[in-house]
């Protein structure tokens, strides 16, 4: 690296750091800087909800991290590490936590510390294997995995009941457990590219589903009409090239289903899974669903966390009183 060039950025990243602490402020964004490791100015930084270390050169984290104990965001997408940094286990209020694209094949039993998570992004990184204890993290919202090699879900992903969005594109499973049934909240499921043999039974217990995508499997069939009826309910189901697809008995018996998306180069389906989103637009819970549509497969390619939230939209009050108490009168 040229020797210029590293004086001016890491005069930068300390001007940033001096900055956020002299303003107070909630947000630190080291993003895109290249560097290798965690400068230790941030230890005292320790107001901050949100740390952006997303594009860098890290291979891992400072113990000085668990400090931070008031942080909610932190991302790390983007990096070099080769393992899970077991300090982040220690930040309980944690709510959005990314590590994609990294090389992180485990995640340890500690993540189930990470109670108050709300959203996980974990695509990218060889992960192998889901631990049961991510179970305990019962306020997941969002979970991406897409691009691993999971072959399995473990059994403790039914507790995720908070769950709505569920990406596990590009993986190696076989098998969807029944158990998945219980998350009743789900909308976006994502189980494109694995190894599924069967449209999962458990997806006709999961009434709030909208978007479904179980495109590029080995889904071969047969189907009942009876079984499609009770899927009637998920607003856009995804088989295209699936084996079943391929069998014109199966493939009208689909077709005769407005919600199911059996053949890509055939607009029909698109033309009436149109028509149920214009019904369905008067829908008050489906709202925040409908502008979701155009990102249902495009989400699930999310990598980074938006890093351009405004500057202290997040205030705690207990952060300004030492700074406010200098204008308080006694009037008594």
């Amino acid at each position: 690296m040229n020797i210029v060039y590293e004086f001016f950025r890491n005069n930068h990243i300390l001007a940033i750091c001096e900055d956020v602490l002299c303003k107070k402020s909630f947000t630190l964004n080291l993003s895109r800087f290249e560097m290798p490791e965690v400068p230790e100015l941030v230890e005292k930084c320790d107001i901050i909800f949100k740390l952006f270390l997303n594009h860098n050169h890290l291979t891992q984290l400072p113990a000085f991290v668990s400090h931070l104990t008031r942080l909610q965001i932190l991302t790390l997408d983007f990096n070099k590490l080769n393992e899970f940094p077991l300090v982040i286990c220690q930040l309980t209020n944690l709510k959005v936590l990314n590590i994609s694209c990294n090389h992180i094949t485990t995640l340890p039993k500690e993540i189930g510390q990470l109670i108050q998570l709300e959203t996980f992004w974990c695509n990218n990184t060889g992960l192998q294997l889901l631990p049961e204890e991510l179970g305990n993290c019962e306020c997941l919202e969002t979970l991406g995995v897409r691009g691993n090699q999971l072959k399995s879900l473990p059994s403790s992903v039914k507790r995720l009941r908070k769950l709505r969005w569920l990406t596990l594109e590009n993986n190696q499973i076989t098998l969807v457990p029944d158990s998945m049934g219980d998350l009743k909240n789900l909308i976006h499921l994502n189980l494109k590219s694995n190894h599924l043999i069967v449209i999962p039974h458990c997806l006709k217990r999961m009434k709030r589903l909208q978007y479904v995508f179980l495109n590029c499997n080995r889904i071969a069939g047969p189907v009942t009409e009876e079984f499609l009826k009770e899927l009637d309910f998920i607003r856009m189901l995804n088989i295209c090239d699936n084996p079943l697809c391929n069998v014109m008995a199966t493939k009208i018996q689909l077709k005769e289903h407005g919600n199911i998306l059996c053949d890509t180069k055939d607009h029909t389906n698109t033309t009436n899974m149109d028509e149920l989103l214009d019904d369905n637009d008067n829908n008050e819970d489906d709202d925040e669903d409908l502008s979701d549509w155009e990102n249902s497969i495009e989400t699930s390619d999310l990598d980074t966390t938006d890093e351009s939230s405004p500057e202290n939209d997040v205030e705690d009050i207990s952060v300004l009183i030492p700074e406010l108490s200098r204008y308080i009168t006694n009037f008594s």
